[in-house]
């Protein structure tokens, strides 16, 4: 039996998340060791357990981190030390992605290779711009052609035999030579006034095309500022642009955001301690086709804590979470560290912040006897107020840095033990020059916290956006505390309130 690992040449598509195929994301989940390129989404390498080690081979145009040769030797020693290896490769590997070169490589050395089709940006990027690579009466097949050669100059492309207009021609990695290719297709015979686009980041929300011709397609392209990735297609199917585009329709394409976040403490009773889950916040501005710019402002880290109360339970008194990280951190204590389960809780009662937190304390099996409707402190503790006895006692699973809305609401028939579950851990922060360049193009940030605010004044205070969108008052107190006016405040204290803030202001 061979000892060396199996290496999967993984396509991730051309950009968007969810164009990766569900065979490519089941051997994601799975690697050991991910080796990928620079044209991907980041997002991707969240899907990856939190122990596979991930190593960076990206290509930018006349700068290749690492060349071929060392890749495929790369894939070849990781092969000797794991079980997984996941070549992740943008679009198809075999679509100009020089996929075949590593598998021959791999094969020829005894490595048990597998292939999985990615979706190809040749199709995709066209389709997410309004334009049908094929159509009835227009176009009746295409071509897809290379216009990069090994030394990052134009390929010899013979434009003679790409003269039939009823055949869609697609370039891939042309941008630099968009000219060029257009003039000569002109001098081979192809009429100047024939349609013709370049999609900049195709599928992706920043995505940017321009439509022309192919005599003013080169001067649009400089004037649009139009940087690679990019895709050159020429072909009557172009005229559909303008019809077909319903990706760049989407009530918020066109918006960008600057979103701080934090990498929330993700714990199951079966699973244990497990990978961190999208950001259910910038999920959803992306589906309506916002650009949104992220930045770490944190990690949750459980810590470990007295539960001693437990066994002291009265009749009447309750358990308090006002965070889902307060929920998975308390039951990670109670199995992980103390060994006991919900059997030991059977003397309490439970109330939630809102229907997130109470959902979460249902995954570990028990549902909230007090649940608050408007999602912030004040309303938990008032609702407490209306039912809990003189008296009866209020254990409360926070983080270290809480607002003081809740202690300040209960009332002083009640005594409040607060119990440190969890804490908010300083992460590495980026601050390149394109990075904060980013940030500063925003139409608006968005904070969901006080910390948050703290962290994005702190690293970014120069560089953000003018416009400031509020989660809720307490995070709009610390917006104004460190200098910052609040341009929208959400009126529901949640994600869902944030979006129908953010439709109600910047909806096209």
């Amino acid at each position: 039996m061979s000892e060396l690992g199996k290496v999967v040449l993984v396509g991730a598509g051309p950009g968007e998340k969810g164009l990766l195929t569900l065979k490519g994301y089941e051997y994601l989940k799975q690697a050991d060791c991910i080796v990928y390129d620079r044209l991907l989404n980041s997002d991707f390498l969240e899907l990856v357990p939190l122990d596979c080690e991930k190593i960076y081979v990206g290509k930018a145009n006349h700068c290749h981190t690492v060349p071929q040769d060392e890749i495929n030797q790369l894939l070849y020693d990781n092969a000797k030390k794991h079980k997984l290896v996941v070549r992740l490769k943008g679009g198809d590997p075999y679509v100009f992605g020089r996929g075949g070169e590593e598998a021959l490589f791999l094969q020829a050395r005894n490595v048990e290779v597998e292939v999985v089709p990615g979706i190809s940006s040749s199709i995709a990027a066209l389709s997410s711009a309004g334009i049908p690579i094929t159509h009835r009466g227009l176009s009746k097949g295409f071509q897809v052609i290379t216009a990069h050669s090994k030394k990052d100059r134009i390929s010899d492309i013979d434009y003679s035999q790409l003269l039939d207009e009823d055949i869609t021609y697609v370039f891939l990695m042309g941008l630099a030579h968009v000219g060029d290719i257009a003039r000569g297709l002109i001098a081979a015979g192809r009429a100047e006034d024939t349609p013709a686009a370049v999609i900049s980041s195709g599928t992706t929300n920043h995505q940017k095309k321009v439509v022309g011709i192919l005599s003013t397609i080169e001067n649009q392209v400089k004037e649009a500022g139009l940087l690679s990735p990019a895709i050159i297609v020429v072909g009557k199917v172009v005229t559909l642009s303008n019809d077909l585009s319903f990706f760049e329709k989407r009530p918020l394409f066109g918006k960008k955001f600057f979103l701080p976040i934090i990498d929330r403490f993700e714990y199951s009773i079966l699973g244990g301690r497990q990978q961190n889950r999208p950001n259910e916040l910038k999920e959803r501005l992306i589906s309506y086709g916002a650009d949104v710019i992220t930045a770490k402002a944190g990690a949750i880290e459980p810590i470990k804590c007295d539960l001693s109360f437990i066994s002291e339970a009265k009749l009447g008194d309750y358990v308090v979470f006002t965070s889902p990280n307060g929920v998975k951190s308390f039951f990670w204590n109670l199995y992980e560290n103390v060994g006991l389960d919900v059997r030991s809780l059977a003397g309490y009662r439970f109330a939630c912040i809102g229907k997130k937190t109470a959902n979460t304390l249902m995954e570990f099996g028990i549902k909230a006897d007090v649940i608050s409707e408007v999602q912030n402190g004040k309303d938990l503790a008032s609702n407490l107020n209306e039912v809990m006895e003189p008296g009866a006692s209020i254990y409360w699973l926070c983080q270290n840095n809480t607002s003081e809305d809740f202690e300040n609401t209960v009332s002083k028939e009640h005594v409040i033990t607060k119990i440190v579950c969890y804490e908010n851990v300083e992460v590495e922060c980026d601050r390149d020059e394109n990075y904060l360049s980013e940030i500063q193009n925003c139409d608006a940030s968005i904070f969901t916290s006080g910390s948050n605010v703290r962290f994005g004044v702190k690293n970014f205070g120069n560089f953000l956006p003018k416009d400031v969108i509020s989660i809720g008052p307490a995070c709009s107190r610390t917006i104004r505390e460190l200098g910052f006016e609040v341009a929208e405040e959400a009126d529901i204290s949640s994600y869902e309130g944030i979006v129908e803030c953010i439709f109600n202001s910047y909806m096209r």
